[in-house]
């Protein structure tokens, strides 16, 4: 009887999934497609749209908001349904007004931040502004009329490397930012982990199987696309209500500026607990980053199960109901990890499934990060077809990731006619380090747009984390509406600077010419895990860099020069440590080398005493890091227990904060990778690994044994690394000592003759 009972179960489910994929292979092109998003962004009344943006510019302006007058026009959509905005200044009684109509409220934002930037020389980025406006304020006509349908913002580790420890204040300013810019297509992925909770405990999961699945806030990115589970966690059910509440604000505001916020969708990975119940259900294993058993390993539910749809459709629905929807979906699916079948028939099915998941809103649309393309080894022409041409044409919209470096659209040619978002990611991990493709920023997007049977629908901004060469994302930001790339693109720095810091100056402008044409021309693919100062010790080693040295240094001599006239000028004092950090970024390695050198040929005197020269440099930087709060690490921490409510979660919030910028995982799975260059990480991590690592070579020479950096990587942990994590030390929030003069006793001391 047994026997015939699973015959008959094997029978019946194979009919079932004949008849599942036969239902998916009738594609429906009912609802929303990508052409028709703009739609949503004037659900809401333009009256409220128009208050929202004018409580922006008092934000932003305070007394001076008064000379501006802002409306929501809907009517200024262009037929092809691009943003519009229509800047013009009156005057009358010799007071200067300027009147700004957008097609929604974003697009006023947009055409505000314009015309403070072209017409006020002022200035607005992630951490610092310049808002000495003229008075009376310059006379101004003009129409801004954006060239593609979107502007889109963040990569899916952005939460977690910038975003993870803000609350509402902190999100406001952010969301201003997003409007200023244009940005209308934003993923907002809070509160996402209270609805799982919901959708597992109905189907009959416990708490403690809820423990070990969700990763902790600061690993969440890495949970969500099923690279790991558990690390960092538990998360307590305060943790849920907080984010709840928070992404209800932040959908609110962004929703009202006229913005169409992307929301999470089901992409397969499901907690132990789940395969426990359903054991018969179809899954693979997917393994990341030599995370052991209790952190890898997460089961990835096959779409092709029939369980997938039920899961997929009850996130849907319970996420619509807290949060309502736009109709967008970001869904990552092999993100880092390849499918266990390259077959055509297989990935096609996978595609058809994981859109079927969203058919709980009728109107979805299925957006989907273009980062698996890059694995060219699996993802062939037949298999990338398979998958992007298993959703119904204007379904899906692509996230070409690295636009600016390593282009999909050109390889997929145009993602087979899905349309595609173009993109700069420009940094990983929340790094720090003066980098960018300003060439590639500047042509890059004009060719895309005219390329044979282009998609381009948009551009956006993905990097991994914020707070990193501004001035790249300022750039990209403009080629959404100009119509021909930069004539004189060394200019447009010097420009740059002029409205960054509220004037001219001769020096400057030489070493923003400096900066553009050296830093900011990378030829190289990314900074990022080539930092010497900030990696793990180990001999052989080299800096990475695309430019002369020399120059970097000459730059930061220019702004040392000029420093006495711009002191105080926030915007220019927050460059002046970051061209100080680079500046000694860059010498300490010449050091490393003579050390290593001196290793290589015995002699412990000049090892001894070039290691004590490398570390006194970093002692230099850790000084002027630590004059502006910016670059301190006492924020972070103090953010991360800011918002825990009993001591408990204020120790593991604090410990995923301190284990993600250093260790990132329990043995170093990827030692580094979210490294900072913070006043306090320097001086309490950095330092004291690179004394331990020249204690080593000098141990090496006077035993005669050779380095060995297993062994080396073992010590570290045990001693400074895992302590470092478990700490419970308070950092400075506040910056100590003055810009100016530190920059200039630093410089005195490595300006010349420092190679």
């Amino acid at each position: 009887f047994v026997v015939r009972r699973r015959r008959s179960l094997v029978i019946m489910e194979t009919f079932m999934f004949f008849i599942f994929i036969l239902v998916l292979d009738v594609p429906s092109t009912v609802g929303l497609t990508v052409d028709r998003i703009w739609t949503e962004e004037n659900k809401i009344p333009a009256n409220i749209q128009e208050s929202e943006i004018i409580n922006l510019t008092h934000r932003l302006l305070g007394n001076r908001s008064s000379q501006f007058l802002l409306s929501v026009e809907p009517g200024l959509r262009t037929h092809a349904g691009h943003s519009q905005a229509v800047v013009q200044t009156r005057t009358e009684g010799g007071v200067t007004t300027v009147h700004i109509a957008g097609s929604t409220g974003v697009a006023a934002a947009w055409g505000l931040h314009h015309y403070l930037k072209y017409f006020c020389l002022a200035h607005v980025s992630w951490d610092t502004s310049q808002l000495s406006l003229p008075s009376p304020l310059p006379p101004a006509n003009l129409t801004l009329t954006a060239n593609d349908l979107f502007r889109y913002y963040q990569n899916v580790c952005t939460p977690g490397y910038s975003f993870v420890w803000w609350q509402w204040p902190d999100w406001e300013r952010h969301i201003d930012w997003m409007a200023l810019n244009g940005i209308n297509l934003p993923l907002a992925f809070n509160g996402q982990e209270e609805i799982w909770r919901r959708v597992w405990s109905k189907l009959g999961l416990t708490q403690q199987d809820l423990d070990e699945h969700f990763a902790g806030p600061a690993f969440l990115p890495w949970g969500r696309m099923g690279n790991l589970r558990g690390w960092g966690g538990p998360l307590s059910r305060n943790w849920h209500k907080m984010q709840t509440k928070l992404q209800h604000k932040i959908l609110a505001r962004m929703r009202n500026l006229g913005m169409t916020p992307v929301l999470p969708a089901f992409a397969g990975q499901v907690p132990n607990g789940f395969v426990k119940l359903h054991p018969n259900s179809s899954y693979t294993k997917q393994n990341w980053q030599n995370f052991n058993a209790s952190y890898s390993g997460v089961y990835m539910l096959s779409p092709m199960d029939p369980k997938f749809q039920e899961i997929g459709s009850l996130f849907i629905t319970e996420q619509a109901a807290e949060f309502g929807t736009n109709h967008l979906y970001n869904c990552d699916m092999f993100n880092e990890m390849r499918p266990p079948n390259n077959s055509v028939e297989y990935l096609s099915g996978v595609g058809k499934a994981v859109f079927q998941a969203m058919s709980a809103d009728s109107y979805a649309i299925w957006i989907m990060q273009g980062w698996l393309f890059l694995d060219s080894g699996f993802w062939g022409e037949n298999q990338t077809q398979a998958l992007l041409r298993s959703v119904p044409q204007g379904k899906m919209l692509l996230l070409d990731l690295d636009s600016t470096d390593r282009e999909q659209y050109t390889r997929t040619r145009s993602y087979y006619g899905q349309p595609f978002i173009f993109n700069m990611i420009n940094t990983f991990g929340g790094q720090l380090a003066m980098f960018g493709r300003k060439d590639n920023v500047n042509k890059r997007p004009f060719e895309a747009r005219t390329m044979a049977n282009s998609s381009m629908v948009g551009t956006g901004f993905t990097p991994e984390g914020i707070h990193n060469s501004y001035v790249m994302f300022d750039l990209l930001s403009e080629m959404s509406w100009r119509k021909s790339p930069i004539a004189d693109i060394t200019k447009w720095f010097q420009d740059y600077a002029k409205r960054r810091y509220g004037s001219g100056n001769m020096l400057i402008a030489q070493a923003w010419e400096i900066l553009a044409n050296t830093v900011y021309s990378s030829s190289v693919r990314n900074f990022h895990g080539h930092v010497l100062i900030i990696r793990p010790p180990q001999l052989g080693f080299k800096d990475l860099t695309w430019y002369n040295v020399t120059d970097v240094i000459k730059a930061w001599g220019l702004f040392v020069a000029a420093s006495e006239e711009l002191r105080g000028v926030e915007t220019f004092e927050y460059d002046l440590v970051d061209i100080t950090r680079q500046a000694l970024a860059n010498i300490a390695p010449f050091w490393f080398y003579r050390a290593e050198q001196a290793y290589k040929e015995g002699n412990i005197e000049l090892l001894h005493e070039n290691g004590l020269v490398f570390i006194d440099v970093l002692k230099d930087m850790n000084r002027i890091l630590a004059t502006n709060k910016n670059f301190l690490l006492g924020p972070w921490l103090e953010a991360a227990k800011s918002i825990a409510t009993n001591e408990e979660e204020a120790r593991l919030y604090e410990f995923n904060a301190r284990n993600q910028i250093t260790l990132w995982g329990p043995d170093g799975q990827i030692l580094d990778y979210g490294g900072k260059q913070w006043a306090g990480l320097v001086e309490d991590y950095y330092i004291p690994r690179w004394k331990l690592f020249f204690k080593a070579l000098e141990t090496c020479l006077l035993t005669k044994t050779k380095f060995d950096k297993k062994k080396f990587k073992s010590e570290f942990l045990t001693s400074q690394g895992r302590p470092f994590c478990k700490q419970q030390v308070c950092y400075p929030i506040k910056s100590t000592g003055d810009t100016v003069d530190i920059a200039k006793q630093i410089h005195h001391k490595w300006g010349n003759g420092w190679n």
